[in-house]
């Protein structure tokens, strides 16, 4: 029954996953296209002559890791065979390690320069540091593919944070021209085409986390999913915006300084009073679901017992009187089963909204069953004070079903108890003497009739 309930619960938007398969699929489709061009100015001096000026600046070997992972991405998509989408990922793994090796010895191996030679480099194909270990990363996600073991998929998912943090880090160096953050020199950097090719990996490999990983948040129908879209894009883009402005109107450092930290902090500032709003908001509709009858719109059974509870203990505090009144539709069944359930719905809906009328405002009204209703004071009024509200109500009732519209007759019984709570061990204890008192009215009645 639980795992039941959390399938229901736990329900993703159909449309908007198709959009964003979609768009995993179209940017896998654009990034090897990106790849497969690039490789073939590396093979074919003619093809290199057409490209772009630096198009060189994508190296071999990063155009082989983007097209192989690509192709990964869309095998596992298809649900394709484990196997080959694991050997893409050791590929992937064994490409960039590689160029790792390169870097941390100063010694070249023969696989960097497998396809061709560079000649634009001092190191022939070798890839930056950030763009090995982006896809070492990668490709270690794809080794974890395709498991429903949940560790797997954390692995998976942690990976994908660390690819997340890559790009911001490399997006931040051109954004702020810090050339250590995505190069070490004019020749070796990860170039914008390469650049924009991770972009697009990440955000297919985030996709893949969409349904049962972490990311999965982003993608509900619920309070938590529709405020992590919401926020997601503030988070990401608000830091950036804010220092680039203060960057291009500010003359010194202390000063950008000073402000950066000030806007920062309003946003995230605006950012939690907004989360802050928005979750009390729901909250207040969560509690009116919770403590309301969605038939009627009077108190529930839970609201009753929780502001019953209330009464009853400020009756012990002041030693205050208690009134209840439990009222109970007579023949409900029988329309239920000759005119049919959408008329006694009617005519329960009816009913509340004559007790509404009838009573005051600030006593509790609740629908407690089916057909069961309890009207509760906490006043110090007398007996006849109460008589002529339930007179006001036997005379409402008594018009509504003058009305000759109607295939149905209001008729109900009701019990009456009047106390302080000294004298009950209990709330229960009250209802059900109220509950037993109408029932032997409504005896009563039958025996009349």
């Amino acid at each position: 029954m639980n795992n039941f309930l959390d399938h229901q619960f736990q329900q993703q938007n159909p449309r908007f996953l198709s959009r964003l398969f979609y768009a995993q699929t179209a940017s896998m489709v654009l990034a090897g296209s990106i790849a497969i061009i690039t490789l073939g100015g590396w093979l074919f001096p003619s093809i290199g002559a057409l490209l772009p000026a630096d198009w060189w600046l994508m190296k071999q070997n990063a155009a082989l890791c983007i097209l192989i992972s690509a192709i990964a991405i869309i095998l596992i998509r298809k649900n394709s065979n484990i196997l080959i989408i694991r050997l893409c990922g050791l590929i992937v793994i064994i490409l960039s390690t590689a160029s790792l090796y390169g870097h941390t010895t100063g010694q070249s191996l023969p696989i960097e320069t497998f396809l061709t030679t560079d000649n634009y480099a001092k190191f022939s194909g070798r890839i930056t540091v950030h763009g090995a270990v982006f896809f070492c990363l990668l490709g270690f996600s794809f080794i974890v593919a395709k498991t429903d073991q949940k560790h797997r998929n954390n692995i998976r998912d942690i990976l994908t944070l660390l690819l997340i943090g890559m790009v911001l880090v490399i997006f931040s160096g051109y954004f702020f021209s810090a050339t250590s953050l995505y190069g070490h020199s004019t020749e070796t950097l990860v170039s914008f085409q390469t650049f924009f090719c991770m972009c697009l990996l990440t955000f297919a490999n985030f996709v893949r986390g969409i349904q049962g990983g972490i990311f999965s948040l982003f993608l509900g129908l619920g309070i938590a999913s529709y405020t992590a879209r919401v926020t997601l894009p503030w988070t990401l883009i608000g830091p950036f915006a804010v220092i680039s402005a203060i960057n291009y109107f500010s003359t010194t450092q202390e000063i950008r300084i000073a402000l950066s930290a000030t806007l920062l902090s309003l946003i995230f500032f605006f950012i939690i009073l907004w989360l802050a709003n928005r979750i009390s908001y729901l909250e207040n509709d969560l509690r009116k679901l919770a403590l309301t009858d969605e038939m009627t719109g009077l108190y529930n059974h839970r609201a009753f017992c929780i502001l019953g509870k209330q009464s009853f203990l400020e009756s012990l505090r002041n030693d205050s009187v208690l009134i209840l009144l439990y009222f109970d539709l007579d023949g409900l069944k029988k329309i239920n089963d000759s005119l049919g359930h959408q008329i006694g719905s009617e005519m329960i809906i009816e009913f509340a909204d004559l007790l509404k009328a009838n009573f005051r405002r600030y006593e509790t009204i609740a629908r407690v069953g089916g057909d069961e209703f309890v009207v509760l004071s906490k006043q110090n009024q007398t007996d006849a004070a109460l008589d002529t509200a339930l007179k006001r109500l036997a005379d409402a009732v008594y018009a509504a079903n003058s009305k000759s519209n109607k295939p149905y007759k209001i008729s109900y019984s009701e019990g009456k108890i009047t106390g302080r709570a000294k004298d009950f061990p209990s709330l229960d204890d009250l209802l059900t003497k109220a509950d037993a008192l109408m029932y032997e009215n409504k005896r009563k009645k039958k025996l009349k009739y």
